[in-house]
């Protein structure tokens, strides 16, 4: 069977499972199995393929189908212009979530040394993307959950910042307070935080990413509450707190924020038009 071929029958089988992106999903699954990239793939269509890759092909299909993510069938997702690890058991990166890389980036941009915590740090994607965009920035990432932790170390050692992040396991601020790791210049997160009255409502495909990372409590909230509540123990004064939201967060966010001693709070939409990202700057309790 020639690429082209298979790539026809892959968007079928996609297209009648209720796929949302067939034509895309099945380039990056037949080019997972030959090892090519998606543009090879298109430029020789012709190329033939074995019986075992075919093979390989359809058991893959047969995962997209029944909704498993199609970063967890390829083992990998881009993020920020780089490619990270993943494995189920992990949060996919999000588009989304680059803008609370960008914002971090900014913050940082000039400040000679920065000294960041990232909260459920999940993949490292956080950590890392903004490791490899500032080569100055010494990074503490943590996380409770032994599969995170497993590929975020991977994905720390995979571009080359082991030097600058430093991984802990623990809940929330557990391993910094152990440590006694503290003088932040910014604290960000993506903590988990769809509601779990919500949980039953999301898409197959996000069913299938780990409740750990994605429940945020009673109106999901519990993470921001907890996170913002000790996090004057833990930045400079001026240091500056950042959180990926919920669509219909912000509000509850910026009051918990400025109740904790943070003011100049800023809230970022993301290309949806959706409030996405939100800081404060800690000025004191």
């Amino acid at each position: 069977m020639k690429v082209r071929e298979a790539l026809m029958i892959g968007r079928k089988r996609l297209s009648d499972a209720g796929v949302a992106n067939p034509a895309l999903d099945s380039e990056l699954i037949l080019g997972y199995v030959l090892g090519k990239d998606r543009l090879k793939l298109l430029v020789y269509d012709e190329m033939s393929i074995t019986k075992q890759q075919l093979e390989c092909f359809n058991d893959l299909l047969a995962l997209r189908c029944q909704s498993t993510p199609i970063a967890y069938i390829i083992g990998r997702k881009e993020f920020y212009g780089l490619d990270f690890y993943i494995k189920p058991g992990v949060l996919i990166p999000r588009p989304e979530t680059e803008f609370l890389v960008e914002e971090t980036l900014n913050v940082i941009y000039s400040i000679e040394n920065p000294l960041i915590a990232d909260l459920c740090c999940g993949s490292g994607a956080i950590s890392v993307a903004v490791a490899v965009n500032n080569n100055r920035v010494r990074v503490y990432a943590s996380d409770i959950s032994d599969v995170a932790c497993e590929v975020a170390s991977t994905n720390i050692k995979l571009h080359g910042v082991q030097d600058r992040v430093s991984l802990m396991q623990g809940d929330l601020w557990m391993p910094f307070e152990e440590k006694n790791i503290r003088g932040f210049d910014v604290v960000v997160s993506n903590p988990p935080y769809i509601p779990k009255e919500e949980l039953s409502t999301l898409p197959d495909d996000v069913k299938n990413e780990p409740q750990i990372a994605l429940n945020g409590g009673t109106g999901g909230l519990e993470f921001y509450r907890r996170i913002v509540l000790r996090a004057p123990e833990f930045l400079k004064i001026g240091g500056r707190i950042i959180f990926e939201i919920g669509w219909n967060q912000a509000r509850d966010v910026e009051i918990m924020l400025k109740e904790t001693g943070f003011q100049d709070i800023k809230i970022i939409k993301d290309y949806a038009g959706f409030d996405r990202v939100i800081s404060g700057v800690f000025c004191g309790l």
